[in-house]
């Protein structure tokens, strides 16, 4: 079991400014950030007999920061550090907060109050009014989430039956409490795509036979405020192997100390709700990455 805890002060990364000073970007100093984590391993055996047997090997991982100072401005006056909007980075909040509006759902035709207040229509985005002034502004952005994961967890396990043994090994990274979230507009094919490439994936559009509340209108193409978070947490199959040693007096005989044969497979499969290439790079269905490979071999292990 470790634990670790540290403070890292005036870290230079690239800073998003208003262009309107002729520079997008401007190399800062961030003031400081604290971290602390959870590094946590076991191991079993829960099985040994003289033909059997079972051990198993657990490791968690968990990391939390949190932003003490930035850059030491107080331009609006009130008496506390400012944030910087532009930058996602908040005082006293965790690194690459996920910064918007609040998505609650999907405009249905008997919305009638929230159409007539916000003049929506229905199949779009339905969204909070956190300041209550009907009228959904800048003001109502919030933080939605965070693009690090909550904790991550390895599990395997090796079962050995006389020669024969059989290895698996799960991986999985897993989000809560808004974590581990990512922007992915293309699973719900917005942000300008339309009709144009609807057959990618299937998307169970709103319509008036089909009032869902979680994908727009196939009308909707973008509002400014719409980012389609999706989470990433996933469970994978990692790796998968099944040998079988032969048995030396006979290897012996042929001048051989080992023979093994094999059969072993990786990322055999994963399961996540995330739409996309691969969960744990964030990649979407239209990005230029490609999907995580899964393979499978045999083999032979061979010692004269």
């Amino acid at each position: 079991f470790d634990f670790y805890y540290s403070q890292t002060k005036d870290q230079i990364f690239t800073r998003t400014i208003p262009v309107m000073t002729g520079f997008d970007s401007v190399k800062s100093t961030m003031g400081q950030v604290d971290n602390f984590g959870i590094e946590a391993s076991l191991h079993s055996v829960n099985i040994r007999t003289n033909d059997f047997s079972w051990t198993t090997g657990l490791t968690f991982w968990l990391n939390r920061n949190k932003l003490v100072h930035l850059y030491g401005e107080d331009l609006d006056g009130d008496g506390r550090e400012d944030d910087d909007v532009s930058n996602s980075l908040f005082i006293g909040k965790s690194l690459g907060a996920i910064y918007g509006y609040a998505q609650c759902g999907i405009v249905q035709k008997d919305d009638v109050d929230y159409i007539g207040i916000y003049n929506a229509k229905p199949g779009n985005p339905k969204y909070m009014d956190f300041n209550h002034d009907d009228a959904i502004t800048a003001e109502d952005r919030t933080i939605l989430g965070y693009s690090s994961p909550s904790f991550r967890l390895n599990l395997s396990n090796t079962l050995q039956y006389k020669n024969f043994e059989l290895y698996l090994m799960v991986t999985g990274v897993f989000g809560g409490n808004g974590y581990y979230l990512r922007s992915n507009p293309n699973a719900f094919r917005v942000n300008g795509f339309g009709y144009a490439t609807c057959n990618v994936i299937d998307i169970q559009w709103w319509s008036e036979d089909n009032p869902t509340d979680v994908y727009p209108a196939a009308s909707f193409s973008s509002d400014g405020r719409f980012i389609g978070l999706q989470d990433r947490t996933f469970v994978r199959l990692q790796d998968v192997s099944l040998s079988y040693n032969f048995r030396s007096d006979l290897l012996r005989r042929a001048g051989i100390s080992k023979l093994m044969a094999f059969v072993s497979g990786k990322n055999l499969l994963t399961l996540t709700r995330w739409v996309g290439d691969d969960p744990e790079t964030g990649s979407t269905v239209l990005s230029a990455t490609m999907p995580v490979a899964r393979s499978v071999n045999l083999g032979v292990n061979l010692s004269f």
